[in-house]
C-alpha cells in the first residue's frame, strides 16, 4: 500500500513539473460538473464559481486582479477559467448577463487568448501572443458602467453596447473577428485582424476572470450560454 501510495505521489508531482505550473494556481478538471481549466486564485481563494442549470455563475472577490500572476501591490491573481479551442477554424458564441453595482472599480474580463499551453491565461501573461479581450465594468463614476472590446498587442479599445444578447468570436485561418448581435440573429462586425505573427502559439483558449478593486459588492457574471461551432457547453 505504501509503495502504491508513494508511486502515485511520484506521478502526481511529474505531472505538475511536465505542465509547468504551480499547482496552487492550476487545477484541470477540478470540479467533476464541469470541463474547464481551472486555474485557481492565489490560496485557491479570489474568485468563486459554480455551474448550474441556468449556466456558469463567477463571482468577484476583494482585491482580486486578472493580469497578474503573482501577488503584488495587495492584490493576487484571480479564479481564471478557460476552455480550449480546436483547429484553425472555429465559432464561439456568448450569451452573458452581468450584476455589477457601483462603487469601487470592477471587472468582467474574458475573450480569446493564444500562448503556451501550460501557461496561465492572464491578461498581464507576457508569453501571451495575441489577446482578443472583452471587459464589462463598473465604477465610480457613471463613465464606468461600459462594455469595451480591443486586442492585444496594438488594438484600439472599441465601446460596445451594453445591452447587445450574443457576442461571436471567430477564426478563419489568421483572421480572427468579433461581431455582436442585439437580437441573436443580426451580426454587426467590430473588427477582423490578420493575426498570422500569432499562428505559432501552441494553444488558443476561451477564458474568462475578472478584477476587482475593493469590495466587490456582490459582483457576478452569469455565463448563460457559450456554443463552440453552434454546440452548446454550458447547459
Amino acid at each position: 500500500m505504501r509503495k502504491d501510495f508513494l508511486l502515485l505521489a511520484v506521478l502526481a508531482a511529474a505531472a505538475v513539473l511536465t505542465a509547468g505550473c504551480n499547482p496552487a494556481l492550476f487545477r484541470k478538471g477540478a470540479y467533476a460538473i464541469d470541463d474547464w481549466e481551472t486555474w485557481t486564485g492565489w490560496n485557491n481563494e479570489y474568485g468563486s464559481h459554480e455551474v448550474k442549470g441556468d449556466g456558469l455563475h463567477y463571482c468577484l472577490a476583494a482585491r482580486q486582479d486578472d493580469s497578474r500572476d503573482e501577488p503584488s501591490d495587495g492584490y493576487a491573481p484571480g479564479l481564471i477559467l478557460s476552455r480550449e479551442l480546436a483547429g484553425p477554424k472555429w465559432q464561439a458564441d456568448l450569451e452573458a448577463d452581468f450584476k455589477i453595482p457601483p462603487g469601487q472599480m470592477k471587472r468582467f474580463s474574458y475573450g480569446v487568448w493564444l500562448g503556451g499551453d501550460a501557461a496561465r491565461p492572464s491578461i498581464g501573461n507576457a508569453s501571451a501572443a495575441l489577446k482578443v479581450l472583452v471587459q464589462r465594468q463598473n465604477g465610480p463614476r457613471p463613465s464606468d458602467d461600459a462594455l469595451t472590446l480591443f486586442y492585444m498587442p496594438g488594438g484600439k479599445p472599441f465601446d460596445l453596447p451594453k445591452k447587445l444578447k450574443v457576442l461571436r468570436f471567430e477564426r478563419d485561418g489568421n483572421y480572427f473577428s468579433v461581431s455582436y448581435a442585439m437580437n441573436r440573429k443580426d451580426f454587426i462586425r467590430v473588427f477582423r485582424l490578420d493575426a498570422s505573427s500569432a499562428m505559432d502559439a501552441p494553444a488558443q483558449k476561451f477564458f474568462l476572470g475578472g478584477f476587482a478593486g475593493g469590495d466587490p459588492q456582490g459582483a457576478c457574471a452569469l455565463f448563460k450560454s457559450l456554443k463552440i461551432n453552434g454546440a452548446e457547453t454550458l447547459r
